[in-house]
Order: C-alpha cells, then sequence, then structure tokens
C-alpha cells in the first residue's frame, strides 16, 4: 500500500540560483502560501469593483418589469422573450413559450446583423424582454445589447425564479 506524502519537493528558496529541490512538510507550505495571499495587494490583478457592484449598475440603467407584467406579454406580436441562460440551463427547467434561446456569452452575435451566428429575431423593430435565472446575467446582456443600439427592452427582475413562483409556465424546446 502506497504511503501518503507528508512532504512536497519544492525548489529552494534560497535565491542563489542553484536550482536545488527542498522537502517542505505540506502544512508548512500551505501555511507559508497562505500568509502570501492577500486580497487586492500582491496579486498581479487589483479588482475594483465586484461583480455584484457590476449587476447593480446594470439593473439601475435598465428598466425593469415584474413577472406579472412579463406574464402580460407572453404571446403578444410586440414582444420577444430573450431566454440569456446556458443550454444546460433551458434544458433543465425549460424556457418561457416562444422566447428566443440566446446564452449571454453568444448574445453580441446573436444581435449582430454582420455576424455569421446573427437571429434575425433581433432584427425586428419589437420590444425585448430579457430574462435570466434570477435577473443579474440578462440585466448585464441588457446593457450590452443597448450599447450594441437594440431597443427597446426591458428586463425581467428575479428571472426565471420570480416567473415561476408568479405561477409563470415553462416549455421544453
Amino acid at each position: 500500500m502506497k504511503q501518503k506524502s507528508t512532504t512536497m519537493r519544492v525548489p529552494a528558496a534560497c535565491g542563489c540560483g542553484c536550482g536545488e529541490a527542498v522537502d517542505w512538510p505540506i502544512g508548512a507550505m500551505l501555511k507559508w502560501y497562505r500568509s502570501k495571499r492577500t486580497r487586492n495587494s500582491e496579486m498581479p490583478q487589483n479588482i475594483t469593483k465586484s461583480a455584484k457592484d457590476i449587476v447593480k449598475d446594470a439593473l439601475s440603467q435598465v428598466t425593469a418589469i415584474s413577472a406579472e407584467e412579463a406574464m402580460s406579454l407572453v404571446g403578444s406580436p410586440d414582444h420577444v422573450f430573450v431566454d440569456l441562460r446556458d443550454g444546460i440551463e433551458q434544458a433543465k427547467t425549460g424556457i418561457i413559450a416562444g422566447a428566443v434561446a440566446s446564452s449571454r456569452g453568444m448574445l453580441e452575435f446573436h444581435i449582430d446583423p454582420d455576424s455569421p451566428a446573427h437571429k434575425p429575431e433581433f432584427n425586428q423593430d419589437k420590444t425585448y424582454v430579457f430574462y435570466c435565472a434570477s435577473g443579474g446575467r440578462s440585466a448585464l446582456a441588457a446593457t450590452v445589447a443597448m450599447e450594441m443600439g437594440l431597443s427597446p427592452l426591458v428586463n425581467l427582475t428575479g428571472g426565471v425564479g420570480a416567473w415561476k413562483k408568479a405561477g409563470g409556465d415553462l416549455v421544453q424546446e
């Protein structure tokens, strides 16, 4: 039976460039590593804004509608629902009937009429209702879509979670 190693072979830290390796106890190595990790100081990146803050900014820029308001728009010839969730999420829970599936990672390409991935549903004179699981990703996507010139559009507050809570139906594609 193979014994579990309690040491880790690492390059010597003497700084002389000899390239020799030493065996450090794993616990000591982890303790040293953790002591070197500090938030926003010795890291090559300096994250100045959290994802939560970016979503908050996006939500402030996009017109919001409630799940109940959105439910009254299903089937309307003047509205296009856009599901920004990934395909796995859509397959697991279903989508709002008639919605265009456009994951957040592909949205710009689906909107751009010069893109080979363009979806003609984005080239209509209609109001776009963006939604995701909880409303954050769709708000981020909506700000990008507005920057590209897609208008008018609204964001479903609370996303699919709020939709289901309000009694909205989802269908499998």
